[in-house]
């Protein structure tokens, strides 16, 4: 992918990412990020959409990243964040308790569910009205989708728990979860998992930063 193309799927993921709306060519040349026409920016995405990087929801949207999409993303163009200071002192703070003190401010930080995973068939889950108030679960169908996925739980986390070495994100058909859903997932020393779970569009580069900096903390 040329590096125009790259910096063009880079802005349609995070522009959808904090505002969940479908991005137009409009929206991309008012921000500033692109010193050439609506035009442009709209042959740009058409070549995007065609190779099946973003897609259009329905008629006269903007565009919103594919799994695809968000795959590129994720190998390519991911910018971890690090938590701050203040945010590392509350994690120590939080893991010193009792893991799931960790995973209820994990919850806090993201917005997003989280699972720990002890064992194959024992875990702990917070934060799924947090998940629920998502702009996603505005449609009835995805609702019905994620309630599948919280009775389905205990066997997602079966399905993976020898399978995850090193932190990852787990989406469409890799996701045991649901494929409308995402993940990312690390080991803990233990033999326990730690997972936060939202939908894709997910904020990958501050979620992967907190997990990363929870693992060095349990460590």
């Amino acid at each position: 992918m040329e590096n125009r193309d790259q910096k063009l799927l880079k802005a349609i993921v995070e522009i959808y990412t904090q505002t969940a709306k479908p991005v137009g060519s409009s929206v991309l040349a008012e921000s500033k990020k692109f010193d050439v026409s609506p035009a442009t920016i709209r042959n740009a995405m058409y070549a995007l959409e065609q190779q099946g990087y973003i897609m259009q929801p329905h008629t006269s949207a903007g565009r919103i990243p594919t799994v695809l999409g968000y795959r590129f993303y994720l190998d390519n163009l991911l910018s971890v964040k690090e938590p701050t200071d203040k945010e590392q002192d509350e994690l120590r703070i939080a893991y010193k308790k009792d893991i799931r003190d960790l995973a209820k401010l994990l919850v806090e930080k993201t917005n997003l569910a989280t699972i720990v995973g002890f064992a194959a068939n024992d875990m702990y889950f917070t934060g799924l009205f947090n998940l629920f108030s998502q702009p996603e679960f505005e449609d009835y169908k995805m609702v019905l989708s994620m309630s599948q996925v919280v009775d389905s739980l205990e066997k997602a986390i079966a399905d993976v728990y020898d399978n995850i070495s090193e932190p990852q994100v787990l989406l469409g058909q890799d996701n045991p979860f649901s494929e409308h859903c995402s993940v990312a997932i690390t080991p803990l020393p233990g033999r326990e998992i730690l997972a936060i779970l939202g939908p894709v569009r997910m904020d990958y580069n501050r979620v992967l930063g907190l997990l990363e900096q929870t693992v060095k903390i349990i460590k």
